[in-house]
Order: C-alpha cells, then sequence, then structure tokens
C-alpha cells in the first residue's frame, strides 16, 4: 500500500531537488548584471552623482496619506497632506515652517484606492500653491504623487463619482500650472523645482536598456542633452539575450550603485498616457536615482523638456535628493517628507475617532434633531 506524504515532507523534497538549479541561474544573472554595469556607464545610461561635502539647502517636503474605514453598512474615509519646511545651513538642519490640509467623509466602493489616489494629487497641489503664495524661498519642493495624471488614473465615465474625482483633480492641476509655470524651473532659471518622488516603477529605463540604441527609434526617450555617448551599445546590443533573462527588478538593483542615477528619459513620447494633456505637451522627465545600496530606488520626475535641462542641472537635483534620502524602517524617503510621515501617523487613529463619533451621532439621533431645529418657527413665522 502506497504512503502518502504530507506538506511538510513534500515541501522538503521539493526544496532540496530545486535549490541547485536555482542558485544557478540567480548566479548567472548576477553575473550577467556585473558584466553590463560597466557598459552602462561608459555608454551614459548609469551616472555616479557627486557628493557634496557641504549641504546649504531650502527645501519643503509634502506627503499624502488616506485611509479606509468601514462604517453604519459603509466606507468613511480620511486624506490628509503634510507639508515640512526645511533649512539646511553648513550641514546643519532645522524646521522652518510646515502646513496640512485634510479631508473626511463618507465614500461608496466604486474605485475607492483610485479616487483617494486623485484627492492626494489634489491635496499636494494646493499645498505646493500655498507655499508659492507666501512667496517662500526655497530651492526644492518635493511631492509624493505623480506630476499629472497617469493613463491607469482615469476612469470609465461610467463610473460617475471616480469621473467626477478625476475631472475635479486633473481642473486643479491645469489650473496651478497655468497660474504659477512661469514661478518653477525651468521656466524661471531661479526659482523652485519641483519634483515628484516615486517608488518602483522600473518600466522606463528597463525598456530604453533593452532598446536597439544604435537607431535614432530606440534613442527617442533618452535626453541627448543628458550625456548619453552610445560608444559601448554595440556591447550592450551583443548581450540582449542575457538581460532579457533578469527580471526588471534585479536588473536595476544590479546596474545602479551608492549615490548614482540613470540617464533621464522622456515620459511624454506619448502624451495621451498623461493628462491634463494641455500641461503635459509642456514635457515631463525623469531618472532613477539611489543614495545607497541599502536604500531602495526612487523616480524622480520633473517638468520641462530636454532643451529645459541638462546633465549639470540634472546631477544637481539627484545630489540634493540622495543627501536628503533617510530610511523609514523598509523604506526610504527624503527627510523632509519622512517629518511629514511623522505627522501622518495619526490619520488612522482620527478617522476611528470619527467614526466613533459618527456612531454615537446617529445613536443619540443628533444630527436629524439639528436639521429639523427651526422648522416650525419657519412655517409660524
Amino acid at each position: 500500500m502506497q504512503k502518502n506524504a504530507n506538506l511538510a515532507q513534500t515541501l522538503a523534497i521539493d526544496s532540496q531537488l530545486r535549490i541547485p538549479g536555482s542558485a544557478g541561474r540567480i548566479l548567472k544573472q548576477i553575473r550577467d548584471i556585473e558584466q553590463v554595469a560597466p557598459l552602462f556607464r561608459d555608454a551614459g545610461l548609469i551616472k555616479p552623482v557627486n557628493r557634496p561635502s557641504t549641504v546649504n539647502l531650502a527645501v519643503s517636503g509634502i506627503a499624502g496619506h488616506s485611509c479606509i474605514k468601514k462604517a453604519l453598512g459603509g466606507f468613511i474615509y480620511a486624506s490628509a497632506a503634510v507639508r515640512t519646511d526645511l533649512l539646511i545651513q553648513e550641514n546643519k538642519v532645522s524646521t522652518t515652517g510646515s502646513d496640512s490640509l485634510s479631508e473626511i467623509d463618507d465614500i461608496d466602493f466604486e474605485a475607492q484606492r483610485k479616487r483617494l489616489d486623485l484627492v492626494e494629487m489634489r491635496n499636494s497641489y494646493a499645498l505646493v500653491e500655498r507655499m508659492l503664495l507666501q512667496n517662500s524661498a526655497v530651492d526644492l519642493i518635493l511631492i509624493d504623487t505623480p506630476l499629472f495624471i497617469g493613463r491607469d488614473m482615469i476612469p470609465l465615465k461610467r463610473h460617475d463619482r471616480h469621473w467626477a474625482e478625476y475631472q475635479k483633480t486633473s481642473s486643479s492641476i491645469e489650473q496651478f500650472w497655468k497660474k504659477h509655470r512661469e514661478i518653477l524651473y525651468p521656466w524661471n532659471s531661479n526659482g523652485p523645482i519641483l519634483t515628484s518622488i516615486l517608488a518602483e516603477r522600473f518600466g522606463a529605463i528597463v525598456s530604453i536598456a533593452r532598446q536597439d540604441l544604435r537607431t535614432v527609434e530606440g534613442r527617442k526617450h533618452i535626453l541627448s542633452s543628458d550625456g548619453f555617448t552610445g560608444t559601448s551599445v554595440p556591447q550592450i546590443d551583443a548581450l540582449e539575450t542575457s538581460l532579457s533573462g533578469i527580471g526588471d527588478t534585479r536588473f536595476i538593483n544590479g546596474i545602479l550603485g551608492n549615490f548614482t542615477r540613470t540617464i533621464a528619459f522622456r515620459m511624454t513620447e506619448n502624451r495621451s498616457r498623461m493628462e491634463p494633456s494641455s500641461e503635459v505637451e509642456y514635457g515631463v522627465v525623469g531618472f532613477h536615482f539611489r543614495s545607497a545600496r541599502t536604500s531602495q530606488l526612487k523616480l524622480a520626475q520633473l517638468a520641462g523638456d530636454e532643451a529645459d535641462w541638462n546633465t549639470e542641472t540634472l546631477d544637481l537635483v539627484a545630489s540634493r535628493l540622495m543627501i536628503l534620502d533617510m530610511q523609514s524602517q523598509k523604506k526610504s524617503m527624503p527627510l523632509p517628507q519622512l517629518l511629514s510621515m511623522q505627522q501622518l501617523s495619526i490619520l488612522d487613529k482620527f478617522t476611528d475617532y470619527y467614526r466613533q463619533g459618527l456612531n454615537e451621532a446617529l445613536q443619540k439621533n443628533d444630527i436629524e434633531k439639528t436639521w429639523l431645529a427651526g422648522l416650525d418657527e419657519e412655517f409660524t413665522a
């Protein structure tokens, strides 16, 4: 009679059989990455960034957070954004101010997370605008939402509430850029640089790395003003088969070392993928960066196009982002945004408090009494 093995025995046997093969494949991918990394540096696709010894910088960092709670057979949400202003003088850091805004209300089930993503974008832009209207002198403004609305955030028109949220956010972003574009860099050479910091969006640079960079079509996304040389392109193309077997995350982690960034690339080659299109027409560029091997890879988005940016300016932005990069458990983010996130930690607890207050108000019938108060006086007047 055949004896059946339990799951623990099956897993133990399977793991012993598969470890050598898995280890061999991973080691081969690591060797392929080590082989291609110097070629990427020689071609200008990966750039080392100088670390300044003395830092003088005024920076504002905005972070947003939203949470959803079940309440009374439905849902309530809270969304907030916090801005923290820092001044670094001769490497000495001090906070110079802060600002915040929030909204809290009930919400139905339709596309909750995507709608709140739009709310967070709107909150970030509102805090940036409030700072600009105060004429605050800063070198760098950081937000943790995209600069523009990506195609994946645009709803179907039949989703009424999601569509209304999208239109409201798109309109607010469009109005912001129309009012304040001339204040910001690169349109104002002395203006603050508005930068979006996003995590784990590797598709663009991985796709570029796997193009035939010898052709105009293959190079169309790369900013030539950022120093692409192309000297090592034939060797990179020869390794195409090896690169295709490496996952995106392992690939980008392998080629980016300490204080390095990727070459800048256009994010608007297909402008239909971002909204509002009237403002996206001015261009959006991006680059990935890493301050240390243990740091999380980040994508920086900047407004403008090839004529607006060069290697010197992009290196300056990258070095400032890397200097500000701080660890928060497994995630890393610039210091002012990290401080903003610490304030946002109360949002979940406050939403629980709001839900409790809402339950108590309904049980006591206080809300209905408030609505009905004065109706008799109105009819007898």
